[in-house]
């Protein structure tokens, strides 16, 4: 998220008051609604060696929650049901019936939810015992939501009417497999028609349940009436504030339960009006670690125990090791050069026997890193879950450069058109224009020639499109059906190796590229909202939001 600077105040006068208001309490007169919120997971069992995440911690936490709290909704913003070596097996059965023990009330789609096709997706629907909402993808045939989802949900907790609706990026027509029967409509536009249609209704609290990019509920926020954004599809902890909503993402495989106290002030309206009984005063945002020191639930974990006890019996073989740590966190993947990504793009390469392999980041899954130790068929499956086959094309060195201007055209995103290569280096400047960011590039330690054909590895997703790669004018010298597929290559790879130990080498250089941020613990009063950074204490993970016009801190970030 990008912070600007919009008030001088000095770090005394913002601090000491912030921690002060970070301690109160909402006045007796407001009603708390608490929303529970996890977006993109992918793995029912602990992550990061397993200090980390587990779907059944998040339903004992979810259980202590709700006993304090009455007025919660327990929140899925979308990716669930792919990619992930389990779902590989069991095509997010597994997710299904855990999400269910765990006691989620409501998800949206994500664009993965289509990955097995649409027919999958109904089954999966059907096992809910969740509700799904999302207005702006339509079954062609009956002109519905997708799969008897809802368009949008009212909820009434403790007086307060609550209404969500769910949104998914259109993109998912062409990123995953969702078929010619279902529709994507404008996320935004359905967004706008969908909250003032609640807002006649008298909903007293609006929620948008997103799968999209942050910048696109930036737009929501703006162009909407929402109070509040419960977003997915970046893997990071990202909250921001546009228009009045507040905008919160929990990261991936539930590492965060994302909690969320919006309280509502209760005020009279005209006689005869349908209108808002509640308005919302301010918010309370926490992203609480799921950590190792909370015990399971015991029904999800039975659950969990059954499938990962099917998924070790079939994929616990030990192919080879790793001497250094593999980064396939997307927060690396994504946004730079990482040593998997060589290692995965060098076994490419190898493979096809090519001048040069590019991969698409977004393929490289697991959001973990791996070692130094064994590694297993499972490991190399939760990395690389899609079993894409490889292509050979022969390409020209103009058409590589603009392969590499499309996969830094969002550089500073977490976006998975970002490339890995081999063969290759090249470098490139963030600052400048999208398709003329690429400022050098070297192949086989020459300079690139622009109509010089070189030979190029890649996978089919990309050669069809995928992640918005254009091919147009390659030769296909090894056509999609007859090229391996990728894990096979990657696990041959390793087994002849017997150990591997894949560097960051510099292959991929760059300039500066717009600044991340973390989410904090916050409180916000909803007014016109402005972020301000305070100088020097950012390493300290601390800053602070204000009301224009004040000369204290609303709200203190403190992680």
């Amino acid at each position: 998220m990008r912070l600007r600077a919009t008030l001088c105040l000095s770090a005394a006068i913002m601090l000491a008051p912030a921690f002060a208001l970070a301690q109160q309490q909402p006045p007796q007169s407001t009603t708390t609604v608490t929303i529970l919120q996890l977006n993109d997971v992918y793995q029912v069992s602990p992550v990061d060696k397993g200090k980390r995440g587990g779907i059944a911690r998040v339903g004992a936490m979810q259980k202590a929650i709700r006993a304090k709290s009455p007025n919660s909704l327990f929140l899925l913003s979308g990716d669930f049901i792919s990619p992930s070596v389990a779902s590989r097996l069991f095509k997010g059965k597994q997710m299904i019936a855990a999400l269910n023990a765990a006691g989620l009330d409501i998800a949206t789609l994500g664009n993965h939810e289509f990955d097995f096709g649409p027919d999958v997706l109904r089954e999966r629907m059907k096992e809910s015992r969740f509700a799904y909402t999302v207005a702006n993808v339509i079954d062609k045939q009956t002109g519905q939501p997708f799969g008897g989802a809802s368009r949008y949900i009212i909820k009434e907790l403790g007086g307060v009417r609550v209404g969500i609706f769910g949104l998914l990026l259109a993109e998912t027509a062409s990123v995953s497999a969702p078929g010619p029967g279902v529709r994507f409509d404008d996320p935004i536009a359905v967004g706008k028609e969908v909250s003032r249609e609640l807002r006649r209704q008298g909903v007293d609290l609006i929620i948008a349940l997103t799968h999209l990019p942050m910048r696109d509920d930036k737009r929501l926020a703006a162009e909407a009436d929402v109070d509040l954004i419960v977003g997915g599809h970046e893997h990071e902890l990202l909250e921001s504030l546009a228009g009045r909503a507040l905008i919160t993402k929990m990261g991936s495989d539930a590492r965060n339960l994302g909690r969320i106290d919006l309280n509502l002030e209760k005020r009279t309206p005209a006689r005869g009006s349908s209108g808002p009984r509640f308005k919302l005063q301010s918010s309370d945002l926490q992203a609480v670690p799921v950590t190792d020191a909370i015990k399971d639930d015991p029904e999800v974990a039975a659950v969990v125990a059954e499938y990962e006890r099917q998924l070790n019996a079939s994929l616990g073989e030990v192919i080879g090791k790793t001497s250094v740590a593999l980064d396939a966190r997307a927060s690396t993947v994504r946004r730079e050069e990482s040593n998997l990504g060589n290692f995965l793009a060098d076994a490419y390469k190898q493979a096809l026997g090519a001048d040069c392999a590019l991969l698409n980041s977004g393929g490289i899954r697991s959001d973990a890193t791996y070692g130094p130790g064994d590694l297993t068929k499972k490991d190399v499956l939760s990395i690389l879950p899609f079993e894409n086959t490889l292509v050979k094309v022969r390409v020209t060195g103009a058409l590589i450069k603009q392969l590499l201007e499309h996969g830094v055209s969002t550089a500073g995103e977490e976006d998975g058109r970002f490339p890995q290569v081999s063969g290759l280096a090249f470098t490139y400047d963030g600052r400048l224009p999208v398709g003329s960011r690429v400022t050098k590039i070297d192949i086989g330690g020459k300079a690139i020639q622009p109509q010089q054909t070189y030979t190029m590895a890649v996978n089919a997703y990309l050669l069809g499109g995928g992640d918005g790669y254009d091919f147009k004018g390659a030769e296909i010298l090894v056509k999609p059906e007859e090229g391996p597929v990728e894990p096979d290559v990657v696990m041959e790879s390793i087994k002849k190796a017997g150990t591997i130990s894949p560097q960051v080498e510099g292959r991929i250089s760059s300039g500066r590229t717009s600044e991340r941020r973390n989410v904090p613990n916050v409180r916000t009063r909803h007014s016109d909202w402005s972020y301000v950074t305070v100088p020097g204490f950012h390493a300290k993970g601390i800053a602070a939001y204000t009301i224009p016009g004040l000369t204290r801190t609303d709200a203190a970030l403190v992680r």
